[in-house]
């Protein structure tokens, strides 16, 4: 199979797939809406998994120093983010590993920020664990996002206790820089607020821009907190393997009193093996990777600018998850939407991460780039009713 291809997902159990097929009563439709890619994973994950099936035993297993190596040394060497084995915490998810912080970290009603529009399982994230939901619009400024700081300030001035950052930030693609993140964190220092920071699209970098982790910082503050993931990078998302990265001691030991109490363990043997695989031997296979979704980014942006110029594609800086202002439509994102998955075409609405996503979508590049290029065609079909 070339590199990159999308394979056929239908009969997998699916959720991208056999999850709308279940919804729509048919397979005639492409889906760019869940954030997971359409190709296989490295050929050195499959072949490290191949080979510990052979083995035979699927016994209980254990997080070794080589699974805790594999971590620190992927974090040194893509990241520049030095830390130690112990600050690390294994997870089975990203948003187990957060709601588990929430819950460690604060109190039931404490108010926790989120910066909309953002991922939509941050608002839950809050709102399950009986914590009071305060949102941080993000200023739309110029085609551009930045962080509101006088606002947030407003919420931490308040008594909030903690920010969930998404950075990169899931769904307008903005890479923070090192500045704002310096500012954020001299914010969060000031009003004593714990930032919660996810960071599962940290290795998904475009254009020559440059990934901050909080992770350099966790020597700084200690109510900050990282949780990362190969899982967005390697389309191993299934498998559930994520890591929480503490370096303050009183922090690690209470989150993992609570992994304990909840009987919660790390990635599980399958979930070890992909990891530790990927992150050894398959960052070449990611730099190809990101040379595929740059040049899906600009397939996507010469069709609307020949099909739609006045539609807006935001600046792709990270994730595979392009953001579509289509507001000029003057229909809601949700009805767009939705009439669009009669032309065979499935996004998400920009109002599943919020109500300031009004106006746009969400595409998902992670495909190959016929996949891509068909989807397109059907919006083009789409666009063409609209315009007649």
């Amino acid at each position: 199979m070339t590199r990159f291809e999308s394979l056929r997902r239908f009969g997998t159990a699916s959720a991208k797939w056999d999850g709308m097929k279940m919804k729509l009563g048919h397979e005639d439709f492409l889906p760019f809406s869940v954030a997971d890619s359409d190709y296989s994973a490295p050929e050195e994950v499959l072949d490290a998994l191949r080979e510990r099936l052979e083995h035979g035993s699927l016994g209980y297993t254990m997080i070794d120093d080589a699974y805790l190596d594999a971590v620190r040394r992927w974090l040194i060497k893509r990241w520049r983010v030095e830390i130690e084995k112990d600050w690390i915490i294994p997870a089975p998810k990203v948003l187990t590993a957060m709601s588990v912080a929430i819950e460690t970290l604060t109190r039931q009603d404490d108010a926790i920020v989120i910066q909309t529009p953002v991922y939509n399982k941050f608002a839950p994230a809050v709102t399950y664990n009986q914590r009071t939901l305060l949102k941080n619009p993000l200023h739309y400024e110029g085609g551009r996002y930045v962080m509101d700081l006088d606002d947030l300030e407003a919420h931490f001035r308040k008594g909030a206790r903690m920010l969930l950052l998404c950075s990169p930030h899931n769904p307008v693609g903005r890479v923070w820089n090192r500045q704002e993140l310096k500012d954020l964190l001299d914010l969060a220092r000031r009003y004593d607020v714990y930032i919660l920071s996810d960071e599962i699209h940290g290795d998904l970098i475009l254009d020559n821009h440059t990934f901050t982790s909080m992770g350099h910082f966790l020597n700084d503050y200690e109510k900050l907190v990282v949780v990362t993931a190969p899982s967005k990078t390697f389309n191993i998302a299934g498998l559930h393997a994520a890591n929480v990265i503490a370096a303050h001691e009183e922090t690690r030991k209470a989150i993992i009193k609570d992994f304990k109490r909840l009987f919660l363990s790390g990635p599980n043997l399958l979930a070890q093996t992909a990891m530790k695989a990927a992150y050894e031997k398959g960052e070449a296979w990611l730099d190809a990777q990101m040379e595929h979704i740059e040049n899906n980014d600009r397939i996507l942006r010469e069709f609307f600018k020949e099909n739609d110029p006045k539609a807006y594609v935001l600046p792709l800086e990270g994730t595979y998850l392009s953001w579509v202002d289509l507001s000029h439509w003057n229909i809601e994102s949700r009805t767009l939407v939705e009439k669009m998955k009669a032309y065979g075409v499935v996004v998400a609405s920009g109002t599943l991460y919020g109500a300031d996503g009004e106006g746009f979508i969400r595409i998902n590049l992670g495909c190959s780039k016929e996949q891509l290029e068909e989807g397109l065609w059907r919006i083009g079909r789409f666009m063409d009713t609209l315009r007649s």
